[in-house]
């Protein structure tokens, strides 16, 4: 061991605290900033969850579990599914008329009752009718043509000679064609108009009323049917054919000649 010169060096205690480096100050600037950033923060998340909180419509009740918000689509008809409850559907129509009561009465109170509450209506009148006689025509076994004349019951109007005319052109009916008469007025004649001036009747008819398919034979039997049914009439005594209105001279071209009135005399 060698010796020691002068004086032994007292040795370190190494509880002393150090010297040469010193804690920061607690005011310091990067403190400070990490502060702020850390109260920045919180008031960040304070503030979404009072958002949260307001947008919820406020806390939920103890005990009652939060459920998610269920949105209703309204479904097509024929698509519901029968596991899906439907909101019930109410249906609007008129209201139920409370049943009416009626009290027992006596058979003279019924009777009174039943004869203020029913009234009684009279049948319909049936159609006042009067008889015309209608000219037709029926073919003998000879093939001669000749006139029949059968009574038919029409409804009574302010126009007689007009009905009879119409219901000589509507031809005869079941009963009277079994007796061999026919009409051979042409078919699709109708009647426009009908005046008597003088004891003379002027009939108007259409164009069909010109053309006879039976020829010259057919031409005088038309003429004769309407001649003698109107002529049936007291103030009737000839009968002046017109078409559309016009005076003609023949039915069909040189047919038949109707160029002035004819009577019961022409034929």
């Amino acid at each position: 061991m060698q010796p020691h010169h002068g004086k032994i060096p007292k040795a370190r205690d190494s509880r002393r605290t150090p010297g040469p480096t010193t804690p920061a100050p607690t005011g310091s600037p990067r403190r400070l900033d990490r502060m702020n950033i850390a109260l920045g923060a919180a008031a960040a998340v304070l503030l979404v969850l009072i958002i949260v909180f307001f947008r919820r419509g406020g806390p939920v009740p103890e005990g009652e579990a939060s459920a998610p918000r269920i949105e209703r689509i309204p479904l097509e008809s024929g698509d519901a599914a029968a596991d899906k409850p439907s909101e019930p559907v109410i249906e609007l129509g008129r209201p139920a008329l409370p049943e009416e009561i009626t009290e027992p009465e006596s058979d003279a109170g019924s009777a009174k009752s039943a004869k203020n509450t029913k009234k009684d209506t009279p049948p319909p009148a049936a159609a006042e009718q009067t008889t015309v006689r209608l000219f037709f025509i029926r073919v003998s076994d000879e093939g001669k043509i000749g006139h029949k004349s059968v009574l038919r019951r029409v409804p009574v109007s302010s126009s007689p000679l007009t009905t009879a005319v119409n219901a000589l052109i509507a031809g005869p009916r079941a009963g009277e064609l079994t007796n061999a008469m026919m009409s051979l007025i042409p078919e699709g004649s109708k009647l426009l108009g009908a005046r008597v001036e003088g004891g003379t009747a002027f009939l108007d008819f259409n164009e069909e009323f010109r053309f006879n398919a039976l020829g010259i034979e057919g031409y005088r039997a038309q003429a004769e049917q309407l001649v003698y049914t109107v002529t049936e009439f007291p103030t009737v005594d000839k009968v002046q054919f017109l078409v559309e209105g016009q005076r003609i001279d023949y039915l069909g071209g040189e047919g038949f000649w109707v160029g002035a009135p004819l009577g019961r005399d022409d034929f």
